[in-house]
């Protein structure tokens, strides 16, 4: 029987505490230091964990240097998958990707690492906007997105794909707080709403 909590804050602060936790046994930060600068991000970062995902930026390596971050990590008798990807996408140029999944807790679904590597500057570029969504959440803001994203959670338990920062977005940038209000402007980005 799983014990996860249904409440949506309590939910994110246990998430936000196994992520710690899981970073730490999986010894990631000591793993990926000698590679680079490693700078934690999205729902994460900002404390509005709503499933077990961890994002993180890693300073451009390279592919060896991924296989070889990857290898560490898989030595790990929590991690049971780690998957390789190249970017696809302009906004991630040149970026290479790896996902640890990690066996731990009961969350209906496994706990996984995004990591992306990127250069430097593109990783700044990307953090400016998530560090300014940092400095102007409230507490009241935090809980309505933590508490909107659970109520929008897939069949596969998860917020919908590329919904994060447009959710962060609608509550911060907008000023949104009717959550069919939220899931509307979502809609208006192209993310899929079940």
């Amino acid at each position: 029987m799983n014990d996860f909590p249904t409440d949506s804050l309590q939910r994110s602060a246990r998430l936000k505490r196994e992520a710690d936790f899981i970073l730490q046994a999986v010894s990631l930060y000591e793993i990926v230091r000698p590679y680079g600068r490693i700078t934690p991000t999205g729902s994460y970062y900002l404390d509005v964990m709503a499933y077990p995902d961890i994002d993180l930026y890693l300073s451009k390596v390279s592919v060896a240097e991924l296989f070889a971050i990857g290898g560490q990590l898989a030595a790990c008798d929590m991690v049971y998958q780690v998957v390789f990807e190249k970017s696809q996408t302009t906004r991630l140029p040149g970026g290479l990707y790896l996902k640890p999944r990690i066996r731990y807790g009961e969350w209906e679904r496994p706990w996984k690492i995004d990591i992306w590597s990127l250069a430097d500057e593109v990783i700044d570029r990307q953090m400016a906007e998530i560090h300014r969504f940092k400095q102007t959440m409230t507490a009241e803001i935090r809980e309505r997105i933590i508490r909107y994203k659970h109520t929008i959670l897939t069949d596969s338990r998860r917020t919908p794909m590329y919904s994060g920062y447009h959710i962060y977005k609608a509550f911060i940038d907008e000023g949104l707080t009717d959550f069919q209000a939220v899931t509307a402007y979502l809609v208006a980005q192209g993310i899929q709403v079940d």
